[in-house]
């Protein structure tokens, strides 16, 4: 949604019939943005969903074709997650600054998007034929071979990763209202990789093959780019800027606490994803390949990730003490992993003292 923060002309509107007490301006006026707010709002989730769909499309298809380069399962399942997830840091960070300066967010987004059906399908037909150079490399270079499969992945991931921070700007939200905005887009992206994951796994790669799948993904991207130019043609500027007292405020009081946060939730993130690469494998004995293994744990993991953006969303502007909920968060995930494990364990031991049970009879 698009916080409206235009300041009431000098006569203000507060005593005039028919005006908003806040804004100034005709209440007709005020309904109409509203209106546009939630339109823009729904639009930019359609836009992430889509995209998260077309991302995790790719990711599959990437895993699946470099456990035929590498050789190795874990370490395809390895590579990929990483290098997707560097790409998408990477992509955050540099586009999101673009995206400040910027002055049609909607544009920078479908430039993104064919950005990435772009360099999605090239990583894909590159790896196609990637064996043979790896193998080649390796032998010579050692583990620097493994540079080449991670540039692959990692450049289409950047592209990916600037579509969340641009849409925010679209959006523009207000003071006390980034968690919520951040929270639904975020969850919106995370239900469209969610849809994707499932999607790969268990439905296109086996009618389309590979690069059907990755093109296919890339259709996604088109389709995208394409409405979001739609938009940006239709789109006037809906957002004023923020008064620059406001801005002065938050750079100089959350400085600190910014660059504190992000150092925390980067370690929350590596050890996260660290659960994932185990639990895919802790998974594979009770599935009949991997590849179903890490799209089953793959799309549990998301909606995780899904559910608790949306609750999150509700509450994350309302929340007094926000350190020591993340310190609750963090500690709660730690207790249940431990738990989780426990589970994982004696499960397992239980299969085998079948497996064994049934050999000797």
């Amino acid at each position: 949604m698009i916080e409206s923060h235009a300041a009431p002309g000098g006569n203000g509107g507060n005593g005039r019939r028919g005006r908003s007490a806040k804004t100034g301006f005709p209440a007709s006026a005020v309904a109409q943005r509203g209106d546009a707010a939630e339109q823009t709002w729904l639009w930019a989730a359609v836009l992430l969903f889509v995209s998260g769909m077309a991302g995790l499309v790719y990711q599959i298809v990437w895993i699946r074709q470099l456990s035929l380069v590498v050789g190795v399962d874990v370490h395809a399942v390895t590579t990929a997650v990483s290098a997707f997830f560097a790409g998408l840091a990477l992509g955050g960070w540099l586009f999101g600054r673009v995206a400040d300066r910027h002055g049609n967010p909607l544009r920078l987004y479908a430039w993104l998007e064919i950005g990435v059906l772009v360099l999605g399908v090239g990583a894909t037909v590159a790896l196609a034929h990637a064996a043979a150079p790896f193998s080649w490399l390796e032998q010579r270079t050692g583990w620097l071979a493994w540079a080449m499969p991670f540039v692959l992945v990692i450049l289409p991931a950047a592209a990916m990763g600037g579509t969340l921070p641009v849409l925010m700007r679209v959006l523009t939200p207000g003071a006390g209202r980034v968690g919520v905005h951040g929270g639904r887009l975020y969850a919106a992206n995370t239900a469209g990789a969610i849809a994707g994951t499932l999607l790969a796994g268990f439905v296109l790669v086996a009618l389309l093959g590979i690069l059907g799948s990755a093109i296919a993904a890339g259709v996604l991207n088109g389709a995208a780019a394409l409405v979001a130019w739609l938009l940006a043609a239709r789109r006037q500027a809906v957002a004023a800027p923020v008064a620059p007292s406001a801005m002065q405020g938050a750079a100089t009081g959350d400085a600190a606490n910014g660059r504190l946060a992000l150092v925390l939730y980067a370690a929350a993130g590596g050890i996260a994803l660290g659960y994932e690469v185990v639990w895919s494998q802790a998974i594979v004995q009770f599935l009949s390949t991997r590849a179903f293994a890490f799209t089953v744990v793959l799309a549990t993991y998301l909606a995780g990730l899904a559910i608790g953006s949306a609750l999150a969303a509700r509450h994350a502007d309302r929340v007094r003490d926000p350190w020591g909920a993340f310190g609750l968060l963090v500690a709660g995930r730690g207790w249940w992993h431990c738990l989780n494990s426990c589970c994982w364990a004696n499960g397992c031991c239980v299969r085998r003292a079948a497996c064994l049970h049934g050999c000797r009879g």
